[in-house]
């Protein structure tokens, strides 16, 4: 590793929609007794999303943070973000927080003051977000930002919640407008709450839903990282190789999936030995809290600035079963300037 670098540990996540990790107890059903070849039989569990958070220097949620942008649900979500064990955690909003999209939330939310004094819930949700400060939670508009680490690095990161029209939901873009990603060169995470087009976006109707403007902003600027989620079904982790030209987009002969839910679940079809050992891996998962990455290791291996990992973390399934792991990337970043 260069001296000059700091290693430091990522916890990405996105879709919770309200949901807190669920606790490990004796007397849980979904502990790793039920990782058996009985599972076969069984439906698919809330696996993935566990009590307590992996510890790390940093946590990011791509959004979704609540399901119908409810008081209760943004309590709910901050107040897993206050408790969790890393340094800082980093959110944006989703499609869902609507009641933080301002000129949505005038115009569609039936959202009045049922007494004099009582707060509508665009209030109450910016007042939670703001205490959450207390605890080292920062909400991120859309731009760039840079945060000096405890550990002593700096990570700059380009946050943005916007995604293309469907529906009627907070953070959209008239997708005949288009929508502007100014995500500058050098950026180690770019978090936004979509996925680009044609990576990590597949529907369950086998539609694209990603952004073609957010897939050229990341092609210009190659981030280290692209995290986001919305699509719940396209979970998983790509490692894209740029072509060396701007128009060739993703070198797909050279890039790889490095896991997605094909990869995730045991499946009838397995053989007892395929079946196993999918069941340790997911038993590893649970104790560890999510799927490990070692981006330093991945870019020593020969791809270095002309590769981007992409991520997509929600954590819900399709029926809002928090099934799905977070990921936990290491990542070298560069020390902050000393004095």
């Amino acid at each position: 590793m260069d001296s000059s670098k700091i290693k430091t540990r990522i916890v990405i996540l996105s879709d919770t929609h309200g949901a807190k990790p669920k606790p490990r107890t004796a007397q849980d059903p979904d502990s790793d007794t039920e990782l058996s070849q009985n599972y076969r039989i069984v439906m698919r569990l809330p696996t993935g999303f566990r009590h307590p958070l992996p510890e790390a220097d940093v946590l990011i949620h791509c959004g979704d943070l609540t399901k119908r942008s409810r008081a209760e649900e943004f309590e709910a979500t901050f107040s897993m973000l206050r408790e969790a064990p890393a340094k800082l955690k980093l959110v944006i909003a989703g499609n869902h927080d609507g009641a933080l999209d301002a000129k949505f939330w005038d115009q569609y939310a039936d959202e009045q003051p049922k007494e004099p004094g009582d707060e509508t819930t665009s209030r109450k949700a910016w007042r939670i977000i703001k205490e959450a400060e207390q605890d080292s939670v920062r909400f991120l508009d859309e731009g760039t930002h840079n945060f000096a680490l405890d550990n002593g690095a700096v990570l700059r990161i380009y946050a943005s919640p916007w995604t293309p029209e469907y529906g009627l939901w907070g953070f959209q873009y008239d997708v005949d407008e288009g929508h502007s990603f100014k995500i500058p060169q050098d950026i180690d995470v770019a978090m936004t709450h979509g996925p680009a087009e044609g990576i990590l976006d597949l529907t369950r109707g086998h539609d694209h839903a990603g952004c073609p403007f957010l897939l050229s902003a990341l092609q210009k600027a190659k981030p280290r990282i692209h995290c986001f989620g919305h699509i719940h079904e396209a979970w998983g982790a790509y490692l894209a190789k740029w072509g060396k030209l701007a128009a060739e987009g993703v070198d797909e002969a050279a890039s790889r999936t490095i896991m997605d839910l094909d990869d995730f679940w045991p499946v009838m079809a397995d053989d007892d030995e395929g079946y196993a050992s999918r069941v340790q891996m997911l038993k590893k998962i649970r104790k560890e809290g999510g799927i490990g990455i070692d981006l330093t290791a991945l870019e020593a291996s020969g791809a270095g600035k002309d590769q981007t990992l992409f991520l997509n973390a929600a954590v819900m399934n399709l029926g809002y079963r928090p099934a799905q792991s977070p990921w936990i990337v290491d990542i070298d970043l560069p020390q902050k300037e000393s004095g």
